[in-house]
């Protein structure tokens, strides 16, 4: 019985990567297409602004446009999360902060390389960890205060103790959501989203339980010079 109700749970599990996949594959076909609007952005013929700032009558710049291709940023940030599988007793719950590094390969556009560290409450041993992790993420509504995007990607993560209690120290973090950009002042962004995140090792190390989490997290962007 106990092999029937495990082999159940490895088709869940990945079912639920493959569900994921699709997702993050979807959000990168999108950004692919990207460059045709790169093209058409080159084709067209130089700014109001930039004409402004040749005159002599300008005495500063205006700040760039938020999203531009080739812009960089770093940002800091944290995240609480909690499970959404049934087959556990009560929810599992995480706490993340970190950092991360993001350019924008074409208008809107970004790729964004994060350093987390993060904090697993669990039932048996509680574990703490470090989550490597590259999201591709499309702003596709930028106004002048505000934008909202879609993101994806993966990762890699090691654990002091198992995650679950039951998989493995080394899994993989595939992940996708939505949220919003908002301005603040002196260059600074900030960031609010809602992502599903999962956790397995995808049978590598025999067991694979897995995890689905429902993750809010809030960060800050620095535009750097």
């Amino acid at each position: 019985m106990s092999s029937i109700i495990s082999g159940q749970q490895a088709t869940a599990n990945k079912h639920n990567i493959c569900r994921g996949i699709i997702f993050i594959l979807a959000v990168i076909l999108a950004i692919l297409r990207s460059p045709l609007d790169a093209v058409a952005d080159e084709a067209q013929p130089p700014s109001l602004q930039q004409e402004q700032t040749d005159s002599p009558n300008l005495t500063r710049k205006s700040e760039p446009a938020f999203g531009t291709k080739g812009q960089k940023q770093w940002y800091v940030q944290g995240a609480a999360a909690t499970t959404l599988d049934r087959e556990e007793a009560f929810p599992q719950r995480f706490g993340l902060a970190g950092a991360g590094l993001s350019k924008f390969l074409f208008d809107g556009h970004s790729i964004n390389l994060e350093l987390n560290t993060i904090y697993f409450s669990q039932p048996d041993n509680d574990a703490l960890g470090l989550n490597l992790s590259l999201l591709m993420r499309w702003h596709f509504l930028r106004k002048t205060n505000w934008a909202l995007f879609i993101d994806g990607g993966a990762g890699i993560m090691g654990t002091t103790s198992d995650v679950p209690s039951k998989g493995a120290s080394f899994n993989f973090t595939p992940q996708a959501g939505a949220g919003i950009n908002i301005k603040l002042k002196n260059q600074r962004r900030l960031m609010l989203g809602l992502r599903w995140h999962h956790i397995s090792h995808a049978d590598l190390f025999g067991a694979n339980p897995g995890r689905d989490s429902i993750m809010g997290y809030v960060g800050v962007q620095f535009l750097k010079p």
